[in-house]
């Protein structure tokens, strides 16, 4: 059973294969589902999962019927495709998949992971006559597989240092890859700011596409409660709040609601602002911030670079003030694993360290313990990731775990699957 899904699994979560030739072969032998509807393209190297997900709310509130594709899941991969909230079934996933891989053979093309599950999406979100579709870029823009779709808007987030081995090394390259999935005459929205901006700016103007800018055509009023003011170009929206957890969440509301403005100038989709307010309000998105018990608080976090762990340690300082945290990390051999935990330590006092079993590559704990030696307080290194999560547990204080989504999701698939057999 499922053999289509076995079969994607073999293929590898974290394989990359740059270009966007295959792709662009395969939907074209299924007749170019990705030009059959209107797409809104979400790029950045943080908070683009929210963007995602809060633009697809707010669409959605507006009685539009929305398709969002977003990576990665956490425990089923059926997470990545939904349709006005709901997940595509495992029996849906597994027949899409079929169509995808027949058409492959045909032609002989072999898809990555990734690319296998954007066409998959194009052609589901056909079969259930969605109006709009949002997409979260995986990494990247230039050659990501989401790329290959003409949008009506392009959303870069932010800019900063991640998956450098593929991006670049400095702040312009990796924003000019990002820039990548600027389209001719297309709408531009950003929460970029200097050197990355520079380069978002001059490729909007190659692509006479009109970009709009954080602090410039939108912005925000802030309170102390993180409701805030949207301030647009036409729209003036008081006392917003979006229910995603963390400081940064504001900004990545705020790009949202921009979108939705642009859309709704443009007649494009047009979107009452009153709306926005309950649709901000419902959003939901696991493993951002996400407390698996607020007693004591317990966290999980996908933070898994320097600037999202900046995000987290500020969130963490606004919603408990003045308490020490101690820290679960595990991350992939790719990350910056010293400058990460250099800044857990400012509100740490234990750090565990794990290991992920298999494909996933991540640091081994005496490596990870080589990079973080004086930091903390004390370091432990359990290298089986549910006997370093019952280690923490046992400590009875303030916790939180981070540095890799697949650790997070593991964790989580197994505290569910003991709850259901608790239940039983």
């Amino acid at each position: 059973m499922f053999q289509n899904l076995k079969r994607l699994d073999t293929k590898g979560v974290d394989s990359v294969k740059p270009g966007l030739g295959r792709i662009t072969a395969a939907l074209e032998e299924l007749e170019s589902p990705h030009k059959k509807k209107d797409y809104i393209t979400v790029a950045g190297t943080n908070g683009k999962g929210s963007v995602a997900a809060c633009i697809a709310s707010i669409l959605e509130a507006n009685g539009y019927r929305v398709g969002l594709f977003t990576s990665p899941h956490l425990i089923d991969v059926t997470e990545r495709i939904k349709v006005d909230g709901e997940e595509i079934t495992r029996d849906r996933l597994e027949e899409t998949l079929g169509v995808v891989f027949t058409a492959c053979a045909r032609i002989d093309v072999e898809l990555s992971y990734f690319e296998t599950l954007t066409v998959a999406a194009f052609l589901y979100f056909n079969a259930e006559s969605i109006d709009v579709g949002v997409l979260e870029v995986g990494m990247g823009g230039r050659w990501d597989s989401t790329n290959v779709c003409d949008h009506l808007a392009g959303v870069i987030t932010n800019v900063s240092f991640d998956h450098t081995e593929y991006l670049g090394n400095t702040l312009g390259e990796i924003a000019a890859e990002k820039a990548g999935i600027i389209k001719e005459n297309a709408l531009v929205v950003t929460g970029c700011s200097d050197e990355a901006l520079s380069v978002i700016e001059r490729k909007s103007r190659e692509n006479s596409a009109s970009c709009h800018r954080m602090g410039a055509e939108f912005t925000y009023r802030e309170k102390e409660d993180l409701s805030f003011d949207y301030v647009g170009t036409e729209w003036n929206i008081p006392r917003l709040k979006v229910s995603l957890g963390g400081t940064h969440q504001v900004e990545n509301a705020v790009i949202s609601v921009a979108t939705a403005e642009l859309l709704t100038m443009r007649n494009r989709y047009e979107t009452d602002p009153e709306k926005i307010r309950e649709a901000l309000a419902g959003v939901s998105l696991g493993g951002r911030m996400e407390y698996l018990d607020r007693e004591i608080p317990v966290i999980i976090d996908g933070a898994h670079n320097v600037a999202a762990g900046e995000n987290l340690v500020e969130s963490l300082e606004f919603y408990h003030p003045g308490t020490k945290f101690n820290f679960l990390v595990t991350m992939l051999e790719n990350k910056d694993i010293g400058g990460f935990t250099e800044i857990l330590s400012r509100i740490s006092g234990k750090l565990i360290i794990t290991e992920l079993a298999g494909e996933k590559k991540s640091l081994g704990t005496e490596e990870i313990l080589a990079l973080v030696r004086g930091r903390f307080d004390s370091v432990e290194t359990v290298k089986d990731p549910l006997k370093a999560y019952q280690r923490l547990l046992g400590y009875g204080e303030a916790a939180c775990v981070c540095g890799s989504f697949y650790l997070i999701g593991y964790l989580k698939e197994t505290i569910e699957n003991e709850k259901a057999l608790d239940s039983d």
